[in-house]
């Protein structure tokens, strides 16, 4: 199979086959993108190709063929049983990383591949980090995860719904990005999404099960001037804004932020207690 029949096989099914053939072409045979363009008529193995694009056209995400992606310039183990990392979720690193000191009491709330905490810890002077999460599956990724990055030691992996969390565990930061697409939506998202946990995208009828908790009882996890962030839908900016209003309002939280995404989507809420 040549470099073109590939793009050809992908664009069928990618919105983005060059970057995919790029990323099949460097992981399976070590090409990098500046050899590309010399690749020419060359024969490209087919056996491997074959069986990569036979599950890519089953709409089985590239990052769940290979077992791993990047996130805030690491690789992360990743399957079927925790969300893709994406590259709007760095920015709930990136914010936290301005608040995290040495000694603090961290949690990662729905940690998935435990890839935003295990991230503060490989970027800052943190100590330990909790990553919570309700599914086995998921807290076996951030396992696994955490040791291939040598954090294991400084981890606590809990297993637990977060609504159910003893309310005498308080913490300086609390960061979560939680199931936020309402169920009605779910059935519209991509084939390739549909493969991503339905339980770590689900966020109840309006999508903010996971969310309201958080910033209603959940603030009972929070020390006094403790702070939480939150990742939440591109189309809920003004929705969490109206909520955290009334919250600040009512005495509960001292401030908040709310901060957009790359895109210039609101996709952050940035809360201290």
């Amino acid at each position: 199979m040549k470099y073109s029949e590939l793009i050809k096989r992908l664009s069928k099914i990618s919105d983005e086959p060059k970057s995919e053939a790029r990323f099949i072409l460097e992981r399976c045979f070590s090409i990098s993108p500046s050899q590309i363009p010399i690749l020419g008529d060359r024969e490209l193995e087919d056996s491997v190709l074959e069986q990569i694009l036979v599950r890519r056209e089953g709409h089985v995400p590239l990052q769940y063929i290979f077992g791993k992606w990047e996130f805030m310039g690491n690789e992360f183990c990743v399957n079927e049983n925790c969300l893709i990392p994406r590259a709007d979720t760095e920015l709930l690193v990136e914010n936290a990383l301005d608040f995290v000191k040495k000694g603090d009491r961290v949690a990662d709330f729905c940690t998935g591949s435990g890839c935003i905490g295990l991230s503060i810890l490989l970027h800052s002077p943190l100590e330990k980090i909790s990553l919570v999460d309700i599914s086995e599956g998921a807290i076996d990724v951030a396992i696994k995860n955490a040791r291939h990055h040598g954090l294991f030691d400084r981890c606590t992996f809990i297993l637990s719904d977060i609504r159910k969390l003893p309310r005498n565990e308080k913490y300086d930061l609390i960061l979560s990005n939680p199931p936020y697409i309402p169920t009605r939506d779910l059935d519209t998202l991509s084939e390739e999404v549909q493969r991503e946990p339905r339980l770590a995208l689900d966020g109840g009828e309006n999508g903010l099960d996971i969310i309201s908790f958080l910033i209603g009882d959940g603030l009972e996890l929070l020390k006094p001037q403790g702070k939480m962030l939150i990742e939440f839908g591109y189309d809920q900016g003004e929705i969490m804004d109206t909520l955290l209003g009334k919250i600040k309002a009512d005495g509960k939280i001292a401030s908040y932020k709310i901060k957009q995404d790359y895109g210039g989507n609101p996709r952050l809420a940035i809360i201290e207690k």
